[in-house]
């Protein structure tokens, strides 16, 4: 009985909401935003910059570099679909926080559009390289300024 009333309650706490947890590797979850799906990818931190650079930045916010003082180590962005293609241009906020001992406070991620070198648009994705320190991670995205699609995800450290 009580493991029907644990998964009946985990059930109610993580509705609508993607839970994942990940070491070195990489997480992607999906969830709906009203007409939008959205998809938060967290994995290690990719270079804007140089002749090898992995991301080209296309508008939003200045990307935080790999040797910027903040020294980034994850890659958090989210991919924002409707019916299935791209959202090429859209309002996207990023808000996250650890929320191990209490929690902290909310953290806005500034957000650059971007897509994936030598990709095109049809990679149009939308974040920053971040630094985030071991714990459990709340992440809340708003897409043209909907209610926010809600994400939970265990970060171990490591690269």
């Amino acid at each position: 009985m009580r493991k029907i009333i644990s998964l009946v309650l985990s059930s109610v706490l993580l509705s609508g909401m993607a839970a994942a947890a990940f070491h070195a590797g990489a997480i992607s979850e999906s969830t709906k935003a009203g007409p939008f799906t959205v998809t938060l990818k967290v994995l290690p931190a990719e270079s804007f910059t140089g002749s090898g650079a992995a991301m080209v930045r296309d508008g939003g916010a200045r990307a935080v570099t790999l040797h910027s003082r903040l020294r980034p180590d994850r890659h958090l962005v989210v991919f924002v679909r409707r019916n299935g293609k791209p959202v090429k241009h859209a309002r996207v906020t990023i808000r996250y926080r650890r929320v191990q001992n209490g929690g902290q406070a909310w953290k806005t991620l500034p957000v650059a559009r971007m897509h994936v070198a030598g990709k095109g648009l049809a990679t149009t994705h939308y974040g920053n390289n971040v630094n985030l320190l071991p714990g459990r991670y709340e992440v809340e995205v708003s897409v043209n300024g909907r209610k926010p699609a809600g994400f939970h995800f265990m970060y171990t450290g490591g690269r």
